[in-house]
């Protein structure tokens, strides 16, 4: 017979030098009892992580109001939720992410941006200034739902008028 608490033995005699053990035992289901049965694993590397950082390879002239600027060189892309053919982001899971974005423009250009989710501006970045490159850098944090799709996109109002490639544009975004 065997008997949590005070660990009675098969022959019927009470063990007292395995009550440390016993407290040891009991400490430890307690914590994942506390933890809900999740360990803390944060040592070790997520193979569900989610990130991606993109840039373009050319510069663009005259992107029309309300297009979707397309990052299309991928850095980084854990999770694969960056899609470089249409230059949106699509969330796999529900949780918070943040989002930053880069654009630099030569002098005298502009480029107005806004980073939407689901088609609804978040915020807003210009670059733009007379007579030198100018870059405008902006960082969001968001909760998104499962599938909820997130793109920088030239204002609606404003067309594009220069943006440089070469890894001056840039896109990234993780779930925190």
């Amino acid at each position: 017979m065997y008997v949590l608490g005070n660990m009675h033995l098969t022959d019927g005699h009470t063990c007292s030098r395995t009550s440390g053990l016993m407290k040891s035992i009991q400490y430890q289901l307690k914590l994942v009892e506390e933890g809900n049965g999740r360990c803390d694993c944060s040592h070790q590397y997520n193979t569900h992580q989610i990130g991606f950082m993109v840039r373009m390879k050319s510069s663009f002239a005259n992107r029309q109001k309300g297009s979707v600027v397309i990052y299309d060189e991928v850095i980084t892309n854990d999770g694969n939720s960056y899609n470089p053919s249409t230059g949106i982001f699509t969330g796999p899971t529900e949780g918070l992410y943040s989002f930053s974005w880069t654009t630099t423009t030569a002098a005298n250009k502009y480029f107005y941006t806004d980073l939407t989710v689901n088609g609804n501006m978040i915020a807003r970045n210009h670059a733009g200034h007379d007579n030198v490159n100018l870059s405008a850098s902006q960082t969001v944090v968001v909760h998104l739902k499962k599938n909820d799709k997130v793109n920088i996109k030239v204002l609606d109002s404003k067309v594009g008028q220069y943006i440089y490639g070469d890894g001056w544009s840039s896109f990234s975004g993780f779930m925190i």
